[in-house]
């Protein structure tokens, strides 16, 4: 019990000590504004402003505190006179304590509160607008803080300007040494930012300085390790990385809209990079986006109209099929074109010039091999061109491009495919594996249109086709015509099913305002021919072709049969009927049945 009594009675002489020693810390905080002169806190203060700018301030009011810290407030502060000037607003200068109790005045930080920067980008360096263009330091340079600020970044070279808000930041010198952290609003979207240069001094003198740079937010991560010089502008040489879960994000914080509803998503870059005030150009250069990975050399100039996009890349695989989700040539039910407007704005932006080469490249359901692409944009116009690639097991040539109309979209197509096979080739473009063979494909398309389906309506141009040792399957031509002569009347069921083999398969259309015009096609085989005419409509996609059967061999040369037939309907799924047989052996009676019975 004596115990607990005693260290009861301890504690209160401890905590009773305790408070002692806080009142006298308060009297002494109290007082100690009044033990200072005022004009020394002053000169203290203006001695460090000068030290960090390198010109004297005026000061218009002066505030001294201790709590919750030992500092001063200086109110309205302005550097410089005449036309340029900086007006700092307010700063708050913390004083290092336990000099301040025997009378010495040393300035620890400046902290510079809701001020308003403006840097310029020379040829010669970077200023801040109002203060003399000399870097700062000196031996009574305190650290420099920044407090929900704003900095505009002006580049005289390339005449661009960048506002960061609510800057809160830390600068540091060491020697000729200066660092930097930093947090801020940059386009709309909070960020992180830090800067290392190893010698400022050199600057001065249009000499290179090493410099470490990094910056990050949601979006993107970048960063720089090299050097660089103001030599008629910002000269800087190093490594580059950029990493960003949206590329997409990113180009919309600089105001640039991608063309396509799907892709431009994570994004991964090193490279060495040269950089100037309005250009970058990145070699030894390795990219991915979206998980396509390609090596090669880009460069981003910034200045005219409209940022420029350069590079050549190579790649071993490039999968495009992204790139095309959320975009139809046809409406839900896949049996009519899309009448989804067209928006081709985006494409007025940007320049692009780029060429790829791949080993293989991916489009949805169709694969290239070894291809050689060229994509360019100018002027709001898109144009892919196809120097060379392997599709369908033949060789792909051409040209395609989109630009702007008063009706919408231009659209205008120039190819050839030559020695493909042409089931897979029809089964992926038409969804039609019909026709077999080797072919060889001509098109010379244009058309104009706010939409897809009215584009189909515009179209002009014509279409060649040869298709060589092939077939028709589904359909028996010969097996059809070898039945009339003996029963007339399975003709029509003989027609259909099997295949119908050739030798030569050829087709020219002419189209115009979207209808193509059978001027040319026939089939030759050792055993017959056949010849085909009439319309198909691309917009309504239908056909209306007519067309004749003979026999050809010469076992048949005294055999004068003829399969007259019609092919109608979609594309999707014609209808072939028979038209009026003719053969020596028919009475006009039985031809008039043969004709009832399509």
């Amino acid at each position: 019990m004596k115990r607990a009594v005693n260290a009861v009675i301890q504690i209160k002489r401890i905590a009773f000590a305790a408070l002692l020693v806080a009142g006298a810390c308060f009297c002494v905080l109290a007082i100690l504004p009044y033990t200072v002169p005022r004009h020394e806190i002053r000169d203290a203060a203006i001695h460090s402003l000068q030290a960090a700018t390198g010109i004297k301030p005026e000061i218009k009011g002066i505030h001294f505190s201790t709590v919750p810290r030992t500092s001063i407030l200086l109110e309205q502060v302005r550097f410089g006179s005449g036309e340029e000037t900086f007006s700092a607003g307010s700063i708050r200068a913390t004083i290092r304590f336990l000099p301040l109790l025997i009378g010495d005045v040393e300035i620890a930080s400046l902290t510079f509160e809701s001020a308003h920067f403006h840097i310029e980008f020379g040829p010669n360096g970077a200023r801040l607008v109002g203060l003399p263009p000399q870097p700062a330091g000196g031996s009574g340079m305190p650290e420099i803080k920044i407090a929900d600020s704003t900095v505009d970044l002006h580049s005289a070279v390339s005449g661009m300007t960048e506002k960061l808000t609510g800057v809160s930041a830390s600068l540091a010198w060491s020697g000729n040494g200066f660092s930097t952290l930093a947090s801020f609003e940059w386009r709309g979207v909070p960020s992180t930012a830090g800067l290392r240069i190893a010698d400022t001094s050199a600057l001065g003198e249009n000499a290179r300085s090493p410099v470490r740079f990094r910056f990050e937010n949601d979006f993107l991560r970048a960063g720089f390790e090299g050097a660089f010089a103001f030599r008629k502008g910002l000269q800087a040489e190093g490594g580059l990385s950029v990493e960003s879960r949206s590329l997409r994000g990113l180009l919309a914080a600089f105001g640039i809209e991608v063309p396509t509803r799907g892709g431009f998503g994570p994004l991964s870059l090193k490279s060495r990079a040269q950089i100037t005030p309005v250009a970058l150009t990145a070699s030894n250069l390795s990219i991915e986006l979206d998980g396509n990975r390609a090596d090669g050399t880009l460069s981003l100039a910034i200045e005219g109209k409209r940022p420029m996009l350069q590079g050549t890349l190579a790649a071993d695989t490039a999968d495009f099929s992204t790139y095309m989700s959320g975009f139809s040539l046809t409406d839900a039910d896949k049996h009519s074109w899309s009448t989804e407007p067209l928006d081709i704005k985006p494409l007025s932006g940007f320049d692009l010039d780029l060429r790829l080469s791949a080993g293989k490249i991916v489009f949805g359901k169709t694969a290239a091999q070894k291809v050689a692409l060229a994509a360019a944009v100018k002027d709001g116009r898109f144009t892919l061109s196809a120097g060379e690639g392997q599709v369908f097991g033949g060789l792909l040539r051409g040209t395609a491009s989109i630009g702007p109309a008063p009706a919408g979209a231009d659209v205008r197509i120039n190819a050839s495919l030559k020695d493909f096979n042409s089931a897979q080739g029809f089964s992926a473009l038409a969804d039609n594996r019909r026709l077999e063979g080797t072919g060889t494909l001509a098109v010379s398309l244009a058309g104009s249109g706010a939409n897809v389906s009215a584009i189909t309506r515009s179209l002009q141009g014509s279409t060649e086709l040869t298709v060589l040792d092939g077939a028709l399957s589904g359909i028996n031509v010969e097996n059809a015509l070898r039945t009339i002569s003996k029963k007339p009347f399975s003709a029509v069921a003989a027609l259909r099913g099997g295949k119908t083999p050739f030798n030569l398969f050829a087709a020219k259309l002419a189209i115009t305002d979207g209808n193509a015009v059978f001027d040319e096609a026939q089939i030759e085989s050792g055993s017959v021919a056949v010849t085909l005419n009439g319309l198909a409509s691309i917009p309504e996609r239908d056909l209306d072709l007519h067309g004749v059967a003979k026999l050809v061999a010469a076992a048949d040369a005294g055999d004068k049969a003829a399969l007259p037939f019609f092919l109608r309907g979609s594309w999707d799924n014609p209808s072939l009927t028979p038209g009026l047989l003719r053969h020596s052996g028919l009475d006009s009676g039985t031809r008039l049945a043969l004709l009832l019975t399509r």
